[in-house]
């Protein structure tokens, strides 16, 4: 309560004048003793026989103050105003009057004395605040601006009282600014630009203050008012208030079938079986503009080096890649549900050792353009439809294509907080320079994950089948059949770093024995994000 803020220091006043009172003195101490114990009735009995004109105390004057204590605000005024026209000259009375005027709701007059308070610099910080608070009761904004200035500046201001200047000259701005805001002034302009800043200065005195958890809220509620949360895009979609996302990992593999890749779209066994050690690191930062644009630069390197050196078929996959992209998103409603607008270019560098020198030289690049549409359209969760073109240039004319995709993914969310993913992708595969190797393929796989499955763990399944159009080779090949179960297991080490384990089966049915296969694949991995 405001009241309580800024009580005047009585008491000190009162053994000031009882050891100027040597007249009264066993009566004043009488007083003060029971006024000081909050026993008020008997303080004002102890001054039945109290003569004022034996000390420099009125008795009008401590009538006034035990009153003001018992909250009998009325009587309280009574005996204040017949100690002012007793001139009374206790230092404090102007301050306390102006207190039981307040409590009163006698605003007008209740600033008045506050004012004749700080002309005698009594309490000059605090009263002059209750002339600022009350003129902005009043919505007298210009009168209360000024006065909160002066708090401010008052070079007696404790840091607790220029918080709280601090912060009612924050509303009071935003008053004047709302009033000014029908004169056709920009009033969100207003507040990002001077309101939140002075709030935020507010808060920085002493973050650890009751008061800075009431401006933070008040920060916070500003900030919805007028959109003008960083984090919260244009159609009320929040995004991470952590720009940036990056990781290193390091994946330990063993493969009891290495596939061979010299073909991308045309993938045999090798029936060798090895080690792999992959490395990665990943990093990526989202740009918002306007609150509709988020521009996300990416980068992702990945080293893979195959530990059975002594095998061509193996070590020849040894590669190195490095993949750019630039994400971009337009956030805008569809239906008045939150949606964006997906525009993506990614261009990768790879490295492999495909002459089997046990060097990695250049093998391929590619840039890939990608078009699409996230949205809410069912309540389960976002849908997202992407169209993709890819550009494949190889070592050689032979494996360079051109790939377009059209997919499609859908979120389902569940009340137990388990997450599902459908996805299906299309892809058409034009090897421009070797049309007998074209494919035409189609996904569908399903991602199941467990959050919290146990404290720290997350289980997550899945299951995909892809059916491959072997087209120019169907007389040999047939349609081919992929089944890719896997399970992933991982555990929070720390909020930033995780360790999992995994477990991925390939089964491919080709009528050609050499694209006919199954591969085992379990994978031990750890990541430190940041």
């Amino acid at each position: 309560m405001l009241l309580n803020r800024f009580r005047a220091p009585a008491l000190l006043s009162l053994t000031t004048l009882l050891l100027s009172s040597p007249l009264s003195a066993s009566t004043i101490e009488e007083f003060y003793k029971y006024f000081k114990n909050g026993q008020y009735p008997k303080a004002i009995e102890s001054l039945g026989q109290f003569d004022s004109n034996d000390t420099k105390i009125s008795k009008s004057y401590l009538m006034g103050l035990s009153y003001s204590r018992m909250q009998e605000y009325d009587q309280a005024i009574a005996q204040f105003q017949k100690a002012i026209s007793e001139n009374s000259t206790s230092a404090d009375l102007y301050y306390e009057y102006g207190q039981a005027l307040y409590a009163s709701n006698e605003l007008k007059k209740a600033r008045a004395a506050f004012k004749t308070s700080a002309e005698k610099n009594f309490n000059r910080p605090a009263s002059l605040y209750y002339v600022a608070h009350i003129s902005q009761i009043l919505e007298e904004h210009e009168e209360a601006r000024d006065t909160y200035t002066q708090v401010i500046k008052e070079k007696d201001s404790d840091d607790k009282m220029k918080q709280i200047a601090r912060y009612q000259l924050a509303e009071t701005l935003l008053s004047i600014a709302r009033e000014k805001s029908q004169q056709g002034e920009d009033l969100e302009r207003r507040v990002e630009r001077f309101i939140i800043p002075m709030l935020n200065t507010a808060y920085n005195i002493d973050k650890s203050s009751p008061l800075a958890s009431e401006i933070n809220q008040r920060i916070a509620q500003l900030m919805v008012e007028f959109n003008l949360d960083p984090n919260v895009m244009v159609n009320g979609r929040r995004i991470n208030p952590k720009r940036y996302n990056g990781y290193i990992s390091q994946k330990i593999k063993f493969d009891d079938n290495i596939s061979l890749t010299n073909e991308e779209n045309n993938v045999q066994q090798s029936k060798k079986e090895s080690y792999i050690f992959e490395t990665e690191a990943y990093g990526k930062y989202d740009f918002p503009i306007k609150k509709r644009y988020i521009v996300s630069p990416e980068a992702r390197f990945i080293y893979t080096q195959h530990a059975n050196q002594s095998s061509p078929e193996v070590y020849q996959n040894d590669s190195f890649t490095m993949n750019m992209s630039l994400k971009n998103k337009y956030e805008h409603k569809m239906k008045e549900q939150p949606a964006s607008l997906l525009f993506d270019i990614d261009y990768s560098h790879v490295f492999k050792d495909w002459q089997k020198k046990k060097k990695k030289e250049f093998y391929a690049k590619s840039f890939t353009f990608t078009l699409g549409e996230s949205f809410s359209y069912f309540n389960i969760g976002d849908t997202t439809l992407k169209i993709k073109r890819k550009n494949y240039d190889g070592k050689d004319e032979s494996i360079s294509n051109h790939t377009t995709s059209l997919s499609a993914d859908q979120t389902f969310f569940f009340s137990t907080h388990h997450l599902l993913i459908a996805l299906f992708d299309a892809s058409f595969i034009d090897n421009y320079n070797n049309s007998s190797t074209n494919t035409d393929t189609y996904l569908l796989r399903f991602d199941y994950i467990i959050p919290e499955i146990m404290p720290q763990y997350t289980l997550g399944l899945a299951m995909a089948t892809t059916m491959t159009d072997t087209k120019e080779q169907k007389a040999t090949r047939g349609t081919e059949l992929t089944f890719n179960p896997s399970v992933d297991f991982a555990r929070e080490l720390s909020a930033n770093s995780r360790i999992s384990i995994n477990y991925d089966f390939t089964k491919n049915k080709s009528d050609d024995t050499n694209y006919s296969y199954s591969k085992h694949v379990f994978t031990t991995e750890y990541r430190f994000s940041f």
